[in-house]
């Protein structure tokens, strides 16, 4: 029996891929190794509805009231750990705090991806600095690095130079919000809610340069004619969502391209379960839980064929060159007008994602923290 620290500041109060990440892990290990003690630290606690479960059934540590909170993560804390007895505490974002080698607790590391490396120019030269003090500092010092995926390892060998060895590839799941089934009469009045119609070609993510959004509208643009269904977007995003904008108003494609920045956990699912189709062409990825979600809603996806995604998607994706559009709009078209393709992807998705479960992202985590002893 453990007792495990976690750096819990995304699951406080990030809702979306680190955060999920944290909050999956952590209820997955308590729920399948129960015998463990696990022990949350954190800056500060953000109190909603998701929270709620983990301030009611785990142990949680903030800093005292003359701690700075701005560097406890990343120095304060190990008196804190110490204090709590803790036998291995796991960083769950890149970071372990200053000094951790130097004291008994063992060390684990999650390495979601290298972007900031891959795409320097999306990120602030002094953001980059920081990274790369704080990351490398984590992946040189760790006891055991977790990378989300076979291509984020071989990203952090190529990057850090770091023992293959200390590198263990752990691929994590997705909410089972998305293995709820909905009701034609449920589906239809979510989508009546959110001015949808009831097919669509579906995107869900940010709107950035990377997960290569831009290209999507631009293939959608090409086959616009061979194609009776819209194409719904959902995110949010920056000047590049503003630039795509542009290009949708400058083609007239502002009844065929949907975009919706609002859309509830509990109605995401059914935008899933009501697509014809789920794009995920993106540039780099250092997981792709979104593939994950599409699998478990009976979603035929689009996929590129780069970085970590042929390891997500197996063969249950349409894989597609990101760089090119043709490439997009060709795998578009052939779903919408190929019934038997689309059931084909889907019931290869249904199988793939036994592969993602959250017993194995548990049993695979747990084994990493037995390798230390």
């Amino acid at each position: 029996m453990y007792k495990i620290g976690f750096d819990a500041k995304r699951l406080f109060h990030n809702g979306t891929g680190l955060g999920n990440y944290s909050r999956r892990l952590v209820r997955s290990l308590k729920e399948f190794y129960p015998d463990n003690s696990y022990v949350l630290f954190s800056p500060s606690v953000t109190y909603n509805d998701e929270s709620f479960y983990f301030t009611q059934e785990f142990e949680t540590v903030t800093p005292g009231l003359f701690s700075s909170k701005a560097f406890w993560r990343t120095r304060n804390i190990l008196l804190s750990l110490i204090e709590n007895d803790i036998d291995i505490y796991h960083g769950l974002s890149h970071e372990l705090p200053i000094g951790i080698e130097e004291t008994q607790i063992k060390s684990v590391v999650t390495i979601h991806d290298l972007i900031y490396k891959l795409f320097p120019s999306n990120f602030p030269l002094i953001d980059k600095k920081i990274y790369d003090i704080k990351w490398k500092n984590a992946c040189t010092n760790a006891n055991a690095i977790i990378a989300t995926s076979e291509a984020t390892k071989q990203d952090i060998i190529a990057n850090f130079n770091i023992d293959p060895k200390k590198i263990h590839v752990v691929y994590q799941t997705c909410s089972d919000i998305f293995d709820q089934r909905y009701t034609d009469k449920e589906k239809a009045d979510i989508l009546e809610n959110l001015s949808l119609p009831q097919s669509f070609i579906l995107y869900v993510g940010a709107i950035m340069e990377r997960k290569n959004v831009m290209s999507i509208v631009e293939a959608y643009n090409k086959i616009r004619d061979k194609i009776d269904i819209p194409l719904v977007i959902v995110g949010n995003g920056r000047n590049y969502y503003k630039k795509i904008l542009a290009y949708v108003e400058q083609n007239n494609l502002k009844d065929k391209i949907i975009f919706r920045t609002n859309v509830g956990n509990d109605e995401l699912p059914v935008l899933y379960q009501c697509a014809e189709c789920f794009l995920y062409p993106s540039k780099y990825e250092g997981f792709g839980i979104p593939i994950l979600e599409a699998f478990k809603s009976g979603t035929p996806v689009i996929i590129s064929n780069t970085s970590s995604l042929p390891e997500v998607g197996g063969t249950a994706g349409y894989y597609v060159d990101p760089y090119k559009i043709e490439s997009i709009a060709q795998a578009m078209l052939d779903l919408h007008e190929n019934p038997n393709l689309r059931q084909n992807l889907i019931n290869s998705g249904y199988e793939q994602i036994k592969n993602f479960t959250p017993e194995s992202f548990a049993k695979k985590t747990m084994d990493v923290y037995e390798s230390l002893f």
